[in-house]
């Protein structure tokens, strides 16, 4: 099975101990970088140094391998449809029949591929690295309202549990003979109905408990609120967030040079 909601790796390395308005600022200087570049070289380097960061950070190859298994369907699908739908250019590399794939319908498919690749290592880099608590507390520290953040931990925390609780469910239901599949759609919407009665029921639970554990830490709507640990950019973020400006200032002048 793979990580879930949450994708974060635990761990000390310094990538780990970064702010996580730091790594959000990566995200989007990576964004600007591959949705502006058209150089298939850049991005393949991009992606290198991207994994050579996570190993370095101690991420396992698994977790990384987790990300490719995921993508490669995808990856598959543009390189495949784009030259199709771009037939434009010389040379023309098969022409047949109203097919017409020429080699810039490959290079700009590769390119397509790589950058969307790239833009979900650019996500992963944050989300293997920053636990849920310091993703929510970035995100508000960057002006998302904390209602916002609350909402997003609570969704990561409780929406593994619910599709967990569908599970059990329907695994209790077959091993009493619930086939909803062989029947027809109408008798299989009336089968779903006692597995959804059971969920809501065990969703009213969670949200209970929920509830009474937001009153005993005297949550209140609209009003400022207080963090056990503040964030506080370190110099090594300061360092960073410069590194990134530049770099990404000086390879954005160079794309529009090139062009």
């Amino acid at each position: 099975m793979g990580p879930g909601f949450d994708l974060y790796a635990a761990g000390t390395s310094w990538l780990h101990r970064l702010d996580p308005r730091t790594k959000m600022a990566f995200v989007a200087a990576s964004f600007v970088l591959l949705l502006l570049t058209g150089q298939i070289i850049l991005v393949l380097t991009y992606l290198a140094l991207v994994h050579a960061v996570l190993r370095r950070a101690g991420i396992p190859f698994r977790r990384i391998g987790w990300l490719w298994a995921r993508m490669w369907p995808l990856t598959l699908l543009i390189l495949v449809l784009w030259p199709l739908s771009n037939p434009a250019g010389e040379p023309v590399l098969v022409a047949w029949w109203r097919i017409r794939i020429t080699l810039p319908g490959v290079g700009q498919g590769l390119l397509a591929a790589l950058r969307v690749n790239g833009l979900a290592f650019a996500v992963y880099v944050l989300l293997l690295t920053t636990d849920q608590s310091g993703l929510v507390h970035g995100l508000v520290g960057i002006g998302l309202p904390f209602e916002w953040g609350l909402a997003l931990a609570i969704g990561l925390r409780y929406l593994p549990l619910l599709l967990g609780m569908y599970g059990t469910i329907t695994d209790a239901q077959r091993a009493r003979g619930w086939t909803p599949e062989e029947e027809g759609l109408a008798r299989r919407a009336r089968a779903y109905g006692p597995t959804l009665v059971a969920l809501v029921i065990g969703a009213l639970r969670l949200t209970d408990g929920l509830t009474l554990a937001l009153a005993a830490r005297g949550f209140r709507p609209g009003q400022p609120r207080t963090t056990r640990r503040p964030l506080r950019f370190a110099q090594v973020d300061w360092v960073c967030l410069v590194g990134i400006g530049v770099l990404t200032l000086a390879l954005v002048a160079a794309e529009w040079v090139y062009l």
